[in-house]
């Protein structure tokens, strides 16, 4: 699914090729004058005040009754309004008003020249000041840019309709900057046009460019927009840090007596990189996983996680340079909603290798989730995000929502969202009893085994495809339990039900997402382990709460910030989180509601 367009100017891209020249765009008097002049020739382009308001078919050379007329009804007038800011700028003054002067003279050239070709008799011959606007995509990009602008001119040629796109300067400039504005004018417009640059100081200057001079141009322009509105992939980033990285991890490792060698280049992922180490004789893996506080203390990084994977040791190693992952990464790889199916993708984030990776709660093996991480870990952040992407892949007639929400905080803005399965979908412990939502699982779980007996298919995507009609899946999502578990009876009442529908309730279209910041054995006891065997677990307090959330060390030592560990049988990988903004946020979780 494509996120919406992001808008930029062509003026933002303008001053990147203003900077790129190494010389700043005019600054205060002279960026004045330069409004003041395009002002007036706007003015004498088009308006009740335009050239034809002092020349008519037998007097379009009468350059002085032109300038006159330009001085009295434009920039006379103009002046005496921002006198007070042009007191010390007479030079400049006076050489605008000489290319103002070259202006009308080539106006009336052109006039002349349009009458003898019958333009004049067309309303749309010439057109100031155009407003153009179009929406580019290229493969790569996590969003569309929308570029908006204004051209000084366009010129069509009523008989062919044939475009010629005429850039009108004040003086002189970088030609790569005014041409560059152009081009993309020309992107916006029409490809197929041509293109006029026409200087008028210190004198009058025209050069014409023909359309397909400018393809290879107007290519790396709009890259150069796509990096200055953020859709753009990053640039590889230099591998020279991190091998030096991995040489100084060898180095330290030799310090401690452990001799090892690092297998092929570095992974980097946004948050981490990765080495593969191959350890020397005699050198045992877990001599080495024994070091990582060590290490991390010595390369002056948080202790890595030391694991073997695929068979390889691997060591990851904080990025110097961390990278944070846009919502927009896990948009733009979302389907369009199916109408009758939806979906039970769940996303994970962005791994190692860059891609976005998830997971289905539709799975006979992933129907239900537990998610473990301390304050700061980023699993707030991560529900939020999952709870917007099955938004975005779904319609409320596939999907709806029970969100207990413990904080008063996480999910607030779905508050009267036509996602949530009732009106007080949207559970605050203190207010509701988070068991009585699960109760109305449970019974909502069996009427629908009764459904599916009587109108056949053996679970929710067999049904929806033998009736062709649409039920939506359930998916209730509880950020916090470790208070219901703290109390003895309130404890063994909610294992109670969550085992209950963890043993069937996926068949049914229902799926439990249990949250903790205390993946401890009194939170997450073995009964509920049992009935949610898929985690995501983000930093964690200890190396024993990694081992109540995942069965082994290592999420100690994952970073916080959305850095998480996925366990899904028996395997581990890493992500990073993507971030879901505030504006993002608001847009996807007020979706619907009126």
């Amino acid at each position: 699914m494509m996120p919406p367009a992001v808008e930029l100017t062509v003026s933002k891209v303008r001053e990147a090729l203003w900077h790129a020249e190494a010389r700043p765009e005019a600054p205060g008097p002279t960026r004045l004058l330069g409004t003041l002049f395009h002002q007036t020739v706007a003015g004498l382009l088009a308006g009740p005040q335009a050239w034809d308001a002092v020349l008519d078919r037998d007097s379009l050379d009468d350059v002085p009754a032109l300038v006159r007329h330009a001085y009295e009804r434009h920039f006379g007038p103009c002046l005496s309004a921002e006198e007070s800011k042009l007191q010390e700028n007479g030079a400049e003054l006076l050489a605008t008003w000489e290319a103002l002067k070259n202006f009308c003279g080539w106006l009336s050239r052109l006039l002349e020249a349009a009458n003898k070709q019958g333009w004049l008799e067309s309303r749309d011959w010439l057109v100031p000041e155009k407003p153009i606007a179009r929406e580019f995509h290229r493969p790569g990009w996590r969003a569309p840019v929308r570029l908006l602008g204004r051209a000084d001119c366009v010129l069509r040629d009523p008989g062919s309709g044939r475009l010629l796109l005429v850039e009108l300067k004040l003086g002189s400039g970088p030609d790569a900057v005014h041409l560059g504005q152009a081009a993309l004018y020309q992107a916006l417009l029409d490809p197929s046009a041509d293109i006029a640059l026409v200087r008028f100081q210190p004198e009058l200057v025209e050069r014409l460019v023909a359309a397909q001079e400018l393809k290879e141009a107007r290519e790396h322009l709009l890259e150069l927009a796509a990096r200055l509105a953020g859709v753009a992939p990053p640039a590889p980033p230099s591998t020279e840090i991190y091998e030096e990285l991995g040489k100084k991890l060898i180095r330290t490792l030799d310090t401690y007596g452990l001799q090892a060698s690092l297998a092929g280049a570095p992974v980097v992922g946004p948050a981490v990189v990765r080495f593969t180490l191959l350890p020397g004789r005699g050198v045992t893996v877990n001599r080495i996983i024994a070091r990582a506080a060590d290490l991390g203390v010595r390369l002056g990084v948080t202790a890595p996680l030391i694991q073997v994977e695929d068979n390889r040791l691997v060591a990851d190693l904080e990025r110097p340079d961390r990278q944070v992952v846009d919502f927009s990464r896990i948009e733009e790889a979302l389907r369009e909603p199916d109408p009758l199916q939806g979906s039970a993708h769940v996303p994970l984030g962005v791994d190692l290798d860059n891609r976005v990776g998830a997971f289905s709660l539709a799975d006979a093996d992933s129907p239900h989730l537990l998610v473990a991480g301390t304050t700061g870990s980023g699993k707030t952040e991560w529900l939020r995000s999952a709870v917007a992407a099955l938004l975005l892949s779904n319609t409320p007639e596939t999907l709806r929502l029970v969100l207990i929400d413990p904080k008063f905080s996480s999910f607030q803005e779905l508050d009267g969202s036509p996602y949530l399965w009732h009106p007080q979908a949207l559970v605050y412990p203190a207010e509701q009893a988070l068991t009585d939502q699960l109760d109305r699982l449970i019974e909502e779980m069996q009427a629908r085994f009764v459904r599916f007996r009587e109108e056949g298919g053996d679970d929710l995507a067999g049904w929806r495809a033998r009736t062709g009609r649409p039920l939506p899946r359930l998916i209730c999502i509880i950020d916090e339990f470790a208070d219901l578990m703290a109390d003895r009876r309130t404890g063994r009442a909610f294992e109670d039900r969550v085992a209950r529908l963890g043993a069937k309730a996926r068949a049914a279209g229902i799926h439990l997402v249990l949250a903790t910041q205390h993946p401890d054995r009194t939170t997450v006891t073995g009964r509920l382990q049992a009935n949610l065997p898929v985690r995501v677990c983000f930093r964690t307090a200890t190396w024993q709460q990694s081992m109540v959330a995942l069965k082994q060390r290592g999420a100690e030592r994952l970073l916080g910030k959305g850095d998480l560990l996925f366990s899904f049988k028996g395997t581990l990988r890493r992500y990073q989180a993507a971030l879901l903004g505030e504006e993002d946020r608001r847009r996807i979780f007020r979706k619907g509601i009126g």
